[in-house]
């Protein structure tokens, strides 16, 4: 579950959804080396499925943007 104080924050489309962790991913990455040079591997099951495609794809333009040192697995 997420919460947000601010009902302006939530996510309510698939693409909302996707920037938000692509951006939580950015950081994420940036606050460990040792996660630049792993493989990342995205799952989901049913509805995340979706999220999960444009997620790749996403993380794809981004890597090769130079945003976004990882490894698609």
């Amino acid at each position: 579950f997420s919460y947000v104080e601010n009902d302006t924050l939530v996510a309510t489309t698939d693409a909302a959804a996707v920037e938000d962790l692509l951006t939580f991913l950015k950081k994420f990455v940036k606050t460990s080396r040792t996660l630049q040079n792993r493989p990342i591997f995205i799952v989901a099951e049913s509805y995340g499925g979706k999220h999960a495609s444009m997620l790749g794809l996403a993380l794809s333009k981004a890597i090769s943007a130079g945003q976004l040192k990882i490894n698609l697995g």
